[in-house]
């Protein structure tokens, strides 16, 4: 292996057959087809495990036993029936895998990183997977390393590697030959894969790409897995305890079946009978399709969500913590006033002479500064040194030769720079109220002063002992977002808080504050400044201020701390700066036009940067919740219904009222086709006029499992009274099951309308239909006929009705399950009113 560290930039190149001016294409053309792309790979699940994923499940070893049992009871019939359901439930379950893995892939593709590299002697920005060796790269503060690479030159460039080496701090990096053999965290010419710039910037060569990097050795060795999220550890609960319950009651109905005389074989079935009915097969693969194409909505709104644990966490929170610039404004920055305390004062000049270096010019002020000054200014003298924007001063700025003296010329935060200028009391008192007077019109505004300095200073800490002249103001408009204000009161109605956190001057956060819904009143706004430095008096002051002017970076981690002891908080980032925020806020939204450590901080990449994008993410997470607890109410209470209905003929001594086959059927076909419409089911009207759920709400609380009670109870007694008035009559016994087949399958079609709502009547609900499971129940009753009236009928043993129990065993368990359900969400609705629920 090469040691690149080792060796002079001359020969680097030369090595690597490369110039500082990049590659040819022609080149690059030949040096993607020998290496391929620039990705990482982890190791992927061996195809054995893959195979014999959808064998793990409880259900289907409950159906492989079941199968087994009916084979060595000579039921060769409902054994291979069995086995086929088995069959198709697993190609099934493939097929979901497969479209997921593909929803996922589509999804990684909109959060590709980009990058600037040299091409032709030409600066180009191309996906970063398009990288070969001996290209040049150019890096910048933020920018997320995207290859193994030799710096070739640098400025106070600093690399967090701590994500491959450990190393907490930040290393300096310089250009400098190494000797020796050098662990990692040594090479300090090298900059590897994964890991980020967190100050400065440079250019670099690459060395190697893809698996060959450091860290794709490492990804090699690597199976990523997902960790499972709070609802799927929920549900996976209520599926263990569904299990041991029905462990415990299976093994009493059998020895009841025993004592009453049954025969084992026929106690054996029943037993089997009732264990298929109570299990929720289709509940995994429902669950699968509602997150993974809610993701897909989100991204199709713009919300690239990183983990199925997200897509839950957005829907419980309470607070979001927005920056205003460039979310719930447009950032798209315009000149529209600017005011000299000289009039013969150039600002147009000054401002220019500010920006300094022209050709790294990226922040929005910069470039509307630019944009207005680059043409039409005559500037003599030269430029000695850029300095970046200095947090703590708030400032940036620029040192000049001008004839034989040197300026310091600097631009940024007004109320600094008049505190940093020796002004007369008249020239202050005029800075400061035409201050006032731009602020006041929502406008930001930046100072600009000037200073001689014989020394190059190496940053802007320490300007106190310059003579500062205070020249003049310059006001920028950014407009407001049109969806903004919109989207605030969409928030506030939906029982979410919106705190506005921005580096703007007081009056300028105030005045767009209030255009957006957030504040009505000044004492609703705090400056930086003000915070104070205790956790529980902040803690109380940030629940009582919605917009907060002249924040720091620090500032905005200690808001976030102190919202955390009370709310769910989502919180907006884009910088550096930003990470410590993003990453502890329970939702971090990192901005699509953000760098990329902030970006890879983030659990929601917001690709629009727009405000409105969080709201309706969070509407999104809300709506998933309420379906996936439909689905739940749906599959639980008529598998309670099956199971009620097997016991019940058990306890009243009755034969068996349906067939295991029949319920596999039930259960594969009817379910299926409902189920799945459910969980795409659109939301309610007020679903974001309701507040926040607790996070440690159950899934299913009182209100959902007293139904799913009340539902079973009356599903199996209209079933069981109608199947023992048949046998009572002297009808033949497969005549009743037909009949009681038939009823079960009708009270789902019916129980599937009742899931639509928790508490809207049907017929409310049935102003906003839902297509898909209108068509899933087409689907359902087309099925159902085939095995009542067509070639499946010898196949599930069931015989021909006549007209009026064919009306009977669809007219009464409609009526009755409906109603039940009707009356119930009566009862919710003056629960409710009293709140009692």
């Amino acid at each position: 292996m090469r040691l690149w560290y080792t060796a002079g930039l001359d020969q680097v190149l030369k090595e690597l057959n490369a110039s500082n001016e990049g590659l040819s294409s022609a080149e690059v053309a030949k040096r993607q087809e020998q290496f391929g792309y620039n990705e990482l790979k982890a190791r992927t699940e061996p195809l054995w495990k893959k195979i014999v994923e959808p064998f793990r499940s409880i259900f289907i070893l409950i159906l492989l036993f079941a199968a087994t049992i009916s084979f060595l009871s000579h039921a060769k019939l409902d054994g291979s029936i069995i086995l086929a359901i088995i069959i198709i439930n697993t190609v099934i379950f493939y097929t979901q895998r497969q479209a997921t893995e593909r929803v996922l892939a589509s999804l990684k593709k909109h959060s590709e990183q980009v990058i600037q590299v040299l091409r032709d002697g030409q600066q180009l920005t191309l996906s970063s997977k398009l990288l070969v060796p001996g290209d040049v790269i150019i890096l910048t503060e933020g920018i997320k390393v995207p290859a193994d690479a030799r710096l070739l030159h640098e400025e106070n460039l600093y690399a967090d590697e701590s994500a491959l080496t450990g190393e907490s701090l930040p290393i300096r990096k310089s250009i400098g030959v190494l000797a020796g053999e050098k662990q990692l965290y040594e090479q300090v010419n090298m900059l590897f894969q994964g890991t980020y710039v967190v100050s400065g910037s440079g250019r670099a060569v690459v060395v190697e790409t893809g698996l060959r990097t450091e860290f794709g050795k490492i990804a090699q060795l690597a199976v990523r897995e997902e960790p499972k999220s709070p609802m799927q550890t929920k549900i996976d609960f209520i599926i263990s305890r569904l299990i041991k319950v029905l462990a415990g009651v299976a093994m009493t109905v059998f020895v009841l079946a025993i004592i009453r005389g049954i025969a084992f074989n026929e106690a054996l079935r029943f037993v089997l009978a009732m264990s298929v009915s109570a299990v929720p097969e289709d509940l995994p693969i429902a669950l699968s399709i509602i997150l993974v194409l809610g993701m897909r909505r989100m991204a199709k709104k713009n919300a690239l969500i990183r983990s199925m644990k997200t897509m839950e966490d957005i829907g419980l929170v309470t607070v979001v913590a927005v920056d205003k610039t460039g979310t719930l404004t447009k950032n798209n920055l315009k000149i529209v006033e600017g005011w000299a305390l000289d009039p013969k004062t150039n600002l147009k000049e000054v401002a220019y002479r500010s920006l300094g270096d022209i050709s790294t010019v990226v922040e929005p002020f910069d470039k509307a500064l630019h944009a207005i000054t680059h043409a039409g200014v005559s500037i003599q003298g030269k430029l000695i040194k850029s300095y970046p924007f200095e947090q703590a001063q708030r400032v940036s700025g620029a040192l000049w030769q001008e004839d034989d003296d040197r300026f310091l010329y600097l631009k940024g935060a007004p109320e600094h720079i008049l505190n940093l200028c020796k002004l007369s009391q008249a020239d202050h008192l005029a800075g400061q109220s035409q201050l006032s007077a731009l602020t006041t019109k929502g406008y930001r505004v930046i100072a600009l002063a000037r200073a001689k300095s014989s020394e190059t200073l190496p940053n802007l800490k320490n300007l106190e002992s310059l003579n500062f002249e205070f020249l003049g103001l310059i006001a920028f408009a950014d407009e407001l977002r049109a969806e903004s204000a919109q989207a605030v009161r969409e928030a506030h109605e939906a029982g979410i808080g919106v705190k506005m956190i921005t580096g703007d001057h007081y009056e300028t956060a105030f005045h767009i504050g209030t255009a957006l819904g957030i504040c009505t009143h000044k004492d609703q706004v705090i400056m930086g400044s003000e915070l104070p430095p205790g956790e529980e008096e902040l803690a109380h002051i940030v629940r009582t201020k919605t917009v907060f002017a002249r924040i720091l970076p620090e500032q905005k981690f200690m808001i976030l701390k102190a919202l955390k002891k009370n709310d769910i908080t989502a919180m907006t980032g884009d910088g550096i700066n930003d990470v410590p925020a993003l990453a502890s806020a329970e939702v971090g939204i990192a901005m699509g036009s953000g760098n990329d450590i902030a970006k890879d901080s983030g659990d929601i990449l917001l690709m629009d940067n727009n405000f409105s994008s969080i709201i309706k993410a969070i509407a999104e997470g809300r709506a998933i919740y309420d379906n996936i607890r439909r689905v739940l109410f749906y599959l639980l209470s008529t598998s309670l219904g099956e199971v009620l209905t097997m016991i019940g003929a058990l306890l009243v001594g009755l034969p068996l009222p349906v067939t295991a086959v029949q319920i596999l059927w039930i259960n594969l076909v009817t379910d299926t086709a409902l189920v799945i419409p459910l969980g795409l089911e659109s939301p309610e009207e007020d679903h974001m006029k309701r507040p926040p759920r607790p996070p440690k709400a159950p899934i299913l609380d009182r209100l959902i499992l007293t139904r799913i009670v009340l539902v079973g109870v009356v599903m199996a007694a209209v079933i069981l009274a109608v199947f023992a008035y048949l046998i009572n009559k002297g009808y033949p016994h497969e005549y009743g099951i037909s009949v009681a087949f038939m009823m079960l399958v009708t009270a789902q079609w019916a129980n599937a309308f009742n899931a639509r709502s928790e508490r809207l009547s049907i017929i409310k609900r049935v102003r906003t239909p839902n297509y898909k499971l209108l068509v899933g129940l087409g689907l359902a009753v087309a099925a159902q006929a085939l095995v009542m009236f067509g070639p499946l009928q010898g196949a599930f043993k069931v015989s021909e009705l006549s007209t009026n129990h064919l009306l009977v065993s669809i007219g009464l368990p409609v009526l009755a399950v409906l109603a039940t359900v009707e009356i119930h969400k009566i009862y919710a609705r003056l629960k409710v009113e009293r709140n009692q629920y």
